[in-house]
Formats: structure tokens, C-alpha cells, sequence
């Protein structure tokens, strides 16, 4: 009987210590958990060491965390994750050179957007005021066109009556008022051309400054793509021990990295579906109000 005994405690040894490969999520459990719960095949993790310089507290992780186990409990209806204060898997958060690159090729991203956006505007008022000076030329063209007009028909009336009146008649004062009259019109054309001329200096003034305001844009646009060239490299990584995330850009990119790497601590690998979970780049998904595809699903299926 004492065999019996001792061989019965040599195997709880063995299941409490030595964790079967084939069970890989056995071993994210403490002793006290195997022992008050035995046949929960449940994954549990905890929040690990998080870096301040990420700007988040530990409330608002741990209830991305909640989020994360949601998603797949929503889509499998089981409960394979559970968040367990005291659990051995961790999920750290690590501040690298990856997510100070980031934030350095995020903020440079806002300020060329708002040069952009700047740039597109003063476009449209130089477009507009290019539209003005069109259309204030051709005015002043046609009323010159016009004061010419007036002045030879006014000149042929005088000819006609310096044959009939003295310069005293009231014919011969009459278009000489008439004279005094364009002469006043045509100084004030005169006045608004100078003025055309004017506002069309500084207006090929302002579309210097435009052109130049542009070349430093895509320079700009250039020296960031050179120093940030595209690339493809991990958020976050699961290594059989702890789940390390090293980049994010917000909390919905956050929340489904952190339910990404937990499907790899489930014993998930990547699928082929760009929308999906699991899909390796985290590119296309619907960051709010995510579920599984069926391709994730297929998965946890086959698991």
C-alpha cells in the first residue's frame, strides 16, 4: 500500500513539475494553480514590466489586456485565456529603439501632413487670386479699349466743330468738359494699373515662396523616407516564457497586438488571411470593434 502511495505522489511530482510538451500552456501555471485547478486548460498571463516612457498606466493595460482575452472568447466562446494577477506568463512592454523610431517617424509624419495641408491651401488662395488678376486685367484692358474709343470719337467732334464754333461756343466747351472727364478717367486707369502691376509683383512673389515652401516639403518628405525606410520587423514577440511587446501606435494597435501574442501563447501559428488575427503584419485589420476571421478560427480548430 505504501508502494501505491509513493507511486502516486512520484506521478503528481512528475505532472505538477515536469509539464508534457505536447501541453505547452501547462507550464505558464503555478503549482497552486495546477493543484486548485487541475483540469483548467485555460492560458494565464499577467501584466509584466511595462516602461513609463510608453505614457500608459497599469489600469489602462490590464483592461487592453481584458479586451484582448474578450476577442477570443467572443469568437471561440470558451474560455481559454484568463488574467491571473499571480499567473507566470508575463506580457512586458519594452521601450526600444523600434518604438523611438516610431514616435520620431510619427511626429515627422504630422508635421509634413500639416505642411502639407498648408501647402494645399495657399495653393487654392494663390489659384484664386490668380483667377482675380485675370479676370481685374481684362476689366481694365476693355475699359481702356473703351476710353480709347471715346477719346478718338471725341477727338473727330472736335475737328467738326472747330469748323462751325469759336472755342467759346457751347458746343466746342461741351467736349472739351467731355475731354476733362476722360483725361480724370484715364488717370484713374492709370492708377488701377499700377495698382494691377502691384498686386501681380506680389502675387509672382508669393508663388516664388509657394514653389520654394514646396521643395522644402518633398526634401523633407525625402529625408524622412531615407532615415525611416519601410521595413517590416516584430511588435511584439511570444518566446515560450513571456510575451514582449516593443511597439504600437494606439490603443486599438495595442489591443490586438496583445491578443495576437496570446494567440501564439495558445499554440497558434501565423494564417494567410491579411484581415485576420493572426495574419503576421498587422496592417489591414479592423483595429475597433475586431473578430475573429474564420481563418482564426480555423486555427484554434485545428490546435
Amino acid at each position: 500500500m505504501r508502494a501505491l502511495f509513493f507511486a502516486i505522489g512520484a506521478l503528481l511530482f512528475i505532472w505538477l513539475f515536469f509539464p508534457s510538451q505536447q501541453d505547452n500552456k501547462r507550464q505558464h501555471r503555478t503549482v497552486t494553480d495546477k493543484i486548485l485547478h487541475p483540469f483548467d486548460s485555460s492560458v494565464r498571463f499577467r501584466l509584466g514590466d511595462v516602461d513609463p516612457r510608453f505614457g500608459m498606466s497599469q489600469a489602462e493595460l490590464i483592461q487592453l489586456c481584458k479586451d484582448a482575452i474578450g476577442i477570443w472568447q467572443q469568437g471561440s466562446e470558451k474560455p481559454l485565456l484568463v488574467y491571473d494577477p499571480k499567473a507566470k506568463l508575463t506580457i512586458n512592454l519594452i521601450y526600444d529603439q523600434r518604438q523611438a523610431d516610431h514616435k520620431a517617424h510619427k511626429t515627422s509624419q504630422q508635421l509634413l501632413e500639416t505642411a502639407q495641408n498648408v501647402n494645399q491651401r495657399i495653393s487654392k488662395d494663390l489659384d484664386h487670386h490668380y483667377t482675380y488678376l485675370k479676370q481685374r486685367h481684362q476689366h481694365l484692358q476693355a475699359q481702356r479699349d473703351q476710353l480709347s474709343k471715346d477719346v478718338e470719337q471725341l477727338n473727330q467732334q472736335r475737328i467738326s466743330w472747330m469748323r462751325i464754333e469759336n472755342e467759346n461756343g457751347p458746343n466746342r466747351q461741351r467736349i472739351e468738359q467731355q475731354y476733362q472727364q476722360l483725361k480724370a478717367q484715364a488717370q484713374q486707369l492709370d492708377h488701377d494699373i499700377t495698382e494691377l502691376k502691384d498686386q501681380n509683383n506680389q502675387y509672382n512673389q508669393q508663388v516664388e515662396q509657394h514653389n520654394q515652401n514646396i521643395d522644402t516639403y518633398n526634401i523633407n518628405v525625402n529625408h524622412l523616407n531615407q532615415r525611416f525606410p519601410a521595413r517590416e520587423f516584430h511588435k511584439g514577440i511570444y518566446n515560450g516564457k513571456c510575451i514582449e511587446i516593443y511597439q504600437f501606435d494606439t490603443m486599438d494597435d495595442l489591443r490586438l497586438t496583445i491578443a495576437h501574442e496570446l494567440g501564439h501563447a495558445l499554440g497558434l501559428e501565423h494564417n494567410q488571411d491579411p484581415q485576420a488575427l493572426m495574419y503576421p503584419v498587422m496592417k489591414d485589420q479592423q483595429l475597433q470593434n475586431f473578430r475573429l476571421s474564420a481563418a482564426d478560427l480555423a486555427l484554434l480548430q485545428a490546435r
